[in-house]
């Protein structure tokens, strides 16, 4: 108990730095802004912004802003912010629902995205470039909201060599009831400097359920490529649905549940994880663990598939698992279609 302390110590230290730098920011977009002239609460339901806007700017789309965190301070909640052009923008926290949509420009973002939004609020991102450039730890943080929609995104190079901070290009972290939806979106080359995940569900806080929903996903070259851990918190539940996804090339594990504490019950329907450079396809770690397997193709693995530490993995029977050096086919649970 006295390590889970001091991790949740060192990670709450890091997640404080990170906040501390983009409240910096935000300070200098807000003394930007005209002292005349503007309201002093946010006035758009649709804001701008492009590679050539200032941030002084009312967000407009004739006169866009330079940031998104300029944008933000001027959208009201539960509006949208929209792209001009694909520039590369700057690190933003998004603390209130919101729209991003850059769809057909595919804005780029330069750092990390941290949403720390109210209990009730949804935010969506959509057609984004989340680049870490190799020394950033995550690309996009959820730490708080009712749903966070990631849609046509990129999240890739989040390799930081930090130990003391998840590595990841997409980490759940959220407390509470939340939801994480992402479809149509590559996670690449996360978390190759350091244990880390393409896409990481951790959360932190006790009694949190975690709904998490990937569709169409390809998790491709990162430490880990789908990691959903139980272990950082003493109850609670993470229920996971993976379906029509791709873990493959990656370092260690394709798709891996590990949890002494937290329930993890997952399913992977009509997906892959093949090539995977060491460990296993699929593994389920710990006894809090339950995975559910069909429909789904196992190849080109170290291990195909596996237990250990009194996990389960059960299997529809509708699997094509071959071709791995050790297929693990007798750690499978059969279970009937239902």
């Amino acid at each position: 108990m006295l390590f889970k302390l001091e991790l949740g110590q060192q990670i709450n230290n890091g997640r404080s730095i990170m906040r501390i730098v983009l409240s910096l920011a935000a300070l200098a977009v807000t003394l930007a802004l005209p002292l005349t002239g503007s309201p002093a609460h946010a006035q758009n339901a649709r804001s701008w912004v492009a590679s050539y806007g200032v941030d002084g700017n009312p967000c407009t789309r004739s006169q866009p802003c330079a940031t998104f965190n300029g944008a933000l301070a001027q959208t009201n909640a539960g509006g949208e912010i929209n792209c001009l052009d694909s520039g590369d923008f700057v690190d933003m926290e998004i603390t209130h629902a919101v729209t991003i949509d850059c769809t057909g420009v595919e804005a780029g973002v330069e750092g990390g995205v941290f949403v720390t939004a109210n209990a009730t609020d949804v935010v969506t991102l959509r057609g984004l470039d989340i680049n870490g450039n190799g020394v950033f730890a995550q690309g996009i943080t959820f730490e708080g909201g009712a749903a966070l929609h990631i849609e046509k995104c990129v999240i890739r190079n989040f390799n930081s060599t930090r130990t003391d901070i998840p590595v990841a290009g997409i980490l759940d972290e959220a407390a509470g009831n939340s939801e994480l939806f992402v479809s149509d979106t590559v996670v690449t080359n996360n978390g190759t400097g350091a244990p880390g995940a393409g896409i990481w569900i951790n959360p932190f806080t006790d009694n949190s359920v975690a709904k998490v929903t990937l569709n169409r996903v390809e998790a491709r070259d990162n430490y880990f490529g789908i990691k959903a851990d139980g272990n950082r918190t003493a109850h609670g539940v993470i229920n996971m649905t993976i379906r029509d996804s791709v873990s493959t090339g990656n370092i260690s594990n394709g798709v891996v549940g590990t949890s002494f504490y937290v329930a993890i019950v997952m399913m992977i329907d009509r997906s892959t994880s093949s090539h995977n450079a060491a460990g296993f396809g699929v593994i389920a770690d710990g006894p809090k663990t339950t995975i559910r397997l069909g429909g789904s193709s196992i190849a080109g693995n170290i291990n195909g598939v596996g237990v250990s530490n009194g996990g389960v993995l059960q299997s529809y029977g509708t699997n094509q698992i071959n071709g791995n050096s050790n297929d693990g086919i007798a750690s499978l649970t059969p279970i009937g279609l239902h």
